[in-house]
């Protein structure tokens, strides 16, 4: 046996593999295909924020949401979360899920439906809070 490094993409659809193997064999449900989704805002040609989410099974999970500095309070942020839980919708999902940093939108998920469900403290360095949020769709 041996320790390789292996192209991270490469490792992940191997690993999703052994882990859809295992649902299938333990829970007799048949993993579905991940399911990405992407969506970028411009003002002309200058990249405003985007928004990067993934859908697996019955949830979808935002990855990333941000919104240049000088745009927010625009509705920027509110209308690209919009669009990923449209896409949720139209994809089955029952549930979104997102985590956030205490000084980064934690307000701004709980405004829009979004509730806590964990938090860690001192993560990801100490004197900051990430938390986990969910909304049911």
């Amino acid at each position: 046996m041996e320790f390789k490094p292996l192209d991270k993409e490469k490792n992940e659809t191997n690993l999703i593999t052994l882990l859809s193997e295992n649902q299938e064999e333990e829970k007799k449900i048949p993993a579905e295909e991940n399911i990405p989704f992407s969506l970028a805002l411009y003002d002309n040609d200058l990249y405003i924020g985007g928004i990067t989410a993934n859908k697996w099974m019955n949830a979808t999970h935002i990855s990333l949401l941000a919104v240049n500095k000088n745009d927010r309070g625009k509705g920027y942020g509110s209308q690209l979360l919009k669009r990923a839980e449209e896409f949720a919708i139209e994809t089955d999902s029952a549930l979104i899920t997102i985590n956030t940093q205490d000084y980064q939108a934690k307000s701004f998920y709980e405004k829009l439906g979004y509730q806590v469900f964990g938090k860690l403290e001192d993560t990801p360095f100490i004197g900051t809070t990430k938390y986990y949020l969910v909304k049911q769709l």
